[in-house]
């Protein structure tokens, strides 16, 4: 690989941000037409999410909007009216209750 020099890279890098300041711009305007074609046909970006066949993108942290979420059954009780679905995290009770010797499986419901 030839050695190049700095004025030669710092020429290279100067004629690539040129080349993608050019290809930004050509991008703008082909935004406004599709955004302006939308507007007149009435299609919104909730339209376009999912429309070429591919699953929609999970939002990370976040319900979705239209999910209906239901609840779980309760799986494990203790006598103080503590429950746990088995879902998620021990909680604090059972994990002291098991360090006290007793079984999971004598708190299931």
């Amino acid at each position: 690989m030839p050695k190049l020099s700095v004025t030669k890279i710092k020429t290279q890098i100067a004629k690539l941000q040129k080349q993608l300041v050019s290809a930004e711009n050509q991008k703008q305007p082909a935004i406004r037409k599709v955004l302006a074609l939308m507007q007149k046909l009435g299609i919104t970006l909730a339209d376009l999410r999912g429309a070429d066949g591919a699953a929609p993108a999970k939002t990370a942290g976040r319900k979705s909007a239209g999910r209906k979420l239901g609840s779980v059954p309760v799986k494990y009780r203790d006598e103080n009216g503590n429950t746990w679905t088995g879902r998620g995290r021990t909680p604090r009770w059972l994990v002291e209750a098991e360090a006290g010797g007793k079984s999971r499986q004598q708190f299931q419901v």
